[in-house]
């Protein structure tokens, strides 16, 4: 991101398998999710296979998963805390619903901790940030 960028826009992966999404845990901020922002040269022409396969990098880079990607289903903005590297400025996120294909969950270090949460056990996460919001969108 050039220093002088006042936002940036990302995407967000809700990756479901036998019914249950994941989430992970940022040591520094809480409730995530995989994904990250779409890097210079990714968006190419507006091309939307080409942020579909960002995504897809992204998810891999972080936590070893292969990916379907489908529709997005939700659009929301985040500011970075002042601890944050990106601070002040603000991200723009798209959360797309994914499938698991394949590979074995393995956690970059970016994130500490995981779990797999359904309908029913969702709210236990919720740690009152957006991301939880978002995430309760997505089980309504």
């Amino acid at each position: 991101m050039k220093d002088d960028a006042l936002f940036c826009v990302g995407q967000k992966a809700f990756i479901e398998k036998d019914g249950k999404v994941l989430v992970l845990n940022d040591p520094m901020e809480g409730l995530d999710f995989p994904g990250g922002k779409i890097q210079e040269g990714e968006a190419k022409n507006g091309d939307a296979s080409s942020l579909t396969h960002s995504l897809q990098r992204e998810v891999l880079e972080e936590t070893g998963l292969k990916i379907e990607v489908f529709r997005p289903f939700s659009v929301w903005y985040y500011e970075f805390p002042k601890n944050h590297r990106n601070y002040p400025r603000v991200v723009y996120l798209v959360g797309f619903k994914c499938k698991y294909v394949s590979g074995e969950l393995k956690l970059s270090d970016e994130h500490n901790d995981f779990r797999w949460v359904d309908k029913d056990s969702y709210k236990k996460v919720d740690d009152g940030s957006v991301f939880f919001d978002v995430l309760e969108k997505y089980f309504e």
